[in-house]
């Protein structure tokens, strides 16, 4: 696992990066040259040790990773639907993964400690409402956001086809395909 890193540290990398940088070609562009757009969306967990680019050996540009905490759906649903709207995306893959932190809560824990934290806060922000990410059963999350993207109608029906759910072990590296019946 790799050592705490600075601000600083990262803001150096960028400098060294920034030196050789290319510029991309701008989606006008691209529509221009008539150069397609990636049309595969990956949905992860922001956990480092279940990092997409990795596990699936991305090249840049090969795909748009959305991570969050567990890699779920809902928090995301409104920005898939409008990244879909642009890209018109072919493959959806949602990968949740083995030993995740999200395991350890549940969202009444978060709202009950965000309630003390400031009450009139979370109530302004109505976190009774909420879902805070918090997962009993892995793989059951990878069904229930298979679920929430194959059956809503707001979800475009070439999308539907291309949805898949893995769960990845984080011990072995490996994908096992799991199956929203």
């Amino acid at each position: 696992m790799a050592a705490k890193i600075t601000l600083e540290e990262l803001l150096k990398r960028n400098s060294a990066v920034a030196e050789t940088h290319k510029a991309p070609l701008t989606l006008a562009q691209m529509a221009e040259r008539g150069l397609a757009v990636t049309k595969t969306l990956v949905l992860s967990c922001a956990d480092p040790r279940a990092d997409p680019s990795y596990y699936l050996n991305l090249a840049p540009g090969e795909a748009v990773i959305y991570r969050n905490a567990g890699g779920q759906v809902r928090p995301l649903f409104n920005d898939i639907l409008a990244l879909d709207y642009l890209l018109q995306f072919e493959q959806v893959i949602i990968v949740h993964h083995t030993d995740c932190g999200t395991l350890a809560f549940t969202s009444d824990q978060v709202r009950g400690v965000l309630k003390e934290r400031d009450p009139a806060a979370a109530a302004a922000a109505d976190v009774d409402h909420g879902h805070f990410c918090g997962i009993g059963d892995i793989e059951q999350s990878v069904v229930d956001d298979l679920r929430l993207l194959k059956n809503s109608g707001l979800v475009r029906e070439g999308m539907k086809g291309g949805v898949k759910g893995f769960l990845l072990d984080i011990e072995t590296g490996k994908l096992k395909a799991v199956e929203a019946n």
